[in-house]
């Protein structure tokens, strides 16, 4: 499942607006600047997260595998 959708994989700059977004993201949810900064991310791309990190998994629009 999760190995089929590296293909998909794209690398983003990282924009003004999901820095702030992800400080934003950082303080509400306790995350890692890192964690925020791929979370934000993948929100202003419209995109969904596939990681297999559990502070992530909680989160609208993450796919958790474990």
């Amino acid at each position: 499942m999760f190995a089929g959708r590296l293909n998909a994989t794209q690398v983003v700059q990282l924009t003004d607006s999901s820095a702030f977004l992800a400080a934003d993201v950082s303080l509400r949810h306790g995350l890692t600047v890192a964690d925020a900064i791929v979370y934000a991310t993948a929100k202003d791309q419209e995109a969904e997260v596939n990681t297999g990190d559990a502070d992530l998994k909680d989160l609208p629009g993450v796919v958790y595998v474990k």
